[in-house]
């Protein structure tokens, strides 16, 4: 998918660093270390059935397997992003993923699952490193925020049926059998068109120094995006930032 990109902008983080730079290579001048901090998602079910409930409990099962919390770095970033609420709904009214609520098809949703968890971290990525340098969250909060929501949005949703019907979503581990990666491909087209995503968390302006101890007394911009197949909606408010998230910015690697 945009993996080459990605590799070029995106940095695991896998040192502890304080007020962190990164040298461009056509330049010689540093530009800080923006982090974006991914909470685990989680699913649910809108509807309560209890005969789903096996297939929920798999699906939240390879979210928790593959997913721990996770931070990575980004050149050039003027906020860094905590995302503390990561949530999919996900419609199980839909007839045809019932279809894929069997227990031949465990295999095949567990595969589809991870494939849906890829693209959408894949996509927020992608918009991180790309486009978060064209965002005011300090002067422009809610039009700025409501462009992000309608840019992830277009990344995830508007541009899927195209991307997907010409093979143009890659992923790093597929199965070798042809069969169930086709099923589990499927299944992923099925959970992205039934998905409505939820994120929640806080912008927090990049400091050279690295240091944030002050945050405790100053408001930051906590946002709620909500974006689906047709639809991209967002809010945000003012809170102070709990210790926790000031420790996790000044010194990602010891969170």
């Amino acid at each position: 998918m945009m993996n080459i990109i990605l590799s070029f902008f995106i940095l695991v983080i896998s040192i502890n660093v304080k007020g962190a730079t990164f040298q461009d290579e056509d330049n010689n001048i540093p530009k800080p270390i923006a982090y974006i901090s991914l909470a685990q998602p989680t699913a649910v079910f809108p509807h309560d059935k209890k005969k789903h409930t096996k297939y929920l409990d798999l699906i939240n099962s390879v979210l928790s397997e593959e997913t721990k919390h996770k931070i990575y770095g980004f050149a050039g970033g003027n906020y860094h992003w905590v995302i503390t609420n990561f949530g999919i709904s996900i419609d199980n009214s839909s007839l045809r993923l019932k279809l894929y609520f069997s227990d031949k098809k465990t295999e095949a949703l567990k595969i589809g699952t991870h494939f849906l968890l890829s693209y959408l971290m894949d996509n927020i990525k992608y918009l991180v490193s790309r486009y978060m340098h064209k965002y005011d969250f300090e002067k422009n909060y809610g039009g700025d925020l409501k462009k992000l929501a309608e840019d992830l949005k277009a990344l995830i949703y508007d541009e899927f049926d195209h991307k997907f019907k010409h093979n143009l979503i890659k992923f790093e581990k597929e199965p070798e059998d042809e069969k169930i990666n086709k099923k589990g491909k499927n299944i992923f087209k099925t959970l992205v068109h039934n998905s409505d995503i939820i994120i929640q968390g806080y912008f927090i302006k990049v400091r050279e120094d690295g240091n944030y101890t002050d945050l405790t007394k100053c408001l930051n911009v906590y946002f709620n995006i909500n974006i689906s197949k047709g639809n991209a909606d967002s809010n945000y408010d003012l809170k102070f930032l709990k210790s926790e998230i000031i420790e996790l910015v000044s010194n990602p690697l010891r969170t």
